[in-house]
């Protein structure tokens, strides 16, 4: 995917969600995890409130990188909670394990057991670099 379609494919997916988040619930993560090392995440999960999963977007900002996430999960609404994401991810400065100022597409799983949470992913280089394919994991913390 060239990276000039990721901004209007993240903008169609606003305006899609646009009529569920009057009813939106929302949440967010301290975590440690590769490439991104330290980061925050804030988390929006549409539609009415229920333990079932339900659309979520999620934006996280850390010392190594950022991402930009569209998915499903329950995270933090039972005492076991899941999630499966769709994700961008973006490097900065100097991230774990990969170039800085790379893009990378993929999917991540996440699982959460009261208030820790877990993630793992794998990922595709969308940008040039040396890096073609990425595993990112962390361990977080829900607020």
């Amino acid at each position: 995917m060239k990276k000039r379609m990721i901004l209007p494919l993240i903008l169609l997916t606003l305006l899609l969600a646009a009529p569920s988040i009057q009813a939106a619930d929302t949440y967010t993560v301290v975590r440690v995890s590769t490439p991104l090392i330290f980061s925050g995440a804030a988390t929006v999960r549409l539609g009415e409130f229920s333990p079932q999963l339900r659309p979520s977007l999620q934006a996280e900002i850390g010392v190594g990188g950022g991402r930009l996430a569209v998915g499903y999960d329950n995270i933090g609404l039972k005492r076991i909670g899941y999630g499966l994401k769709a994700t961008l991810l973006h490097t900065w400065l100097e991230p774990l394990d990969v170039d800085r100022d790379q893009s990378f597409l993929g999917l991540e799983a996440e699982l959460s057991v009261r208030r820790l949470l877990v993630n793992v992913g794998g990922f595709r280089r969308v940008s040039a670099g040396d890096d073609d394919w990425l595993v990112s994991a962390g361990l977080g913390f829900i607020f």
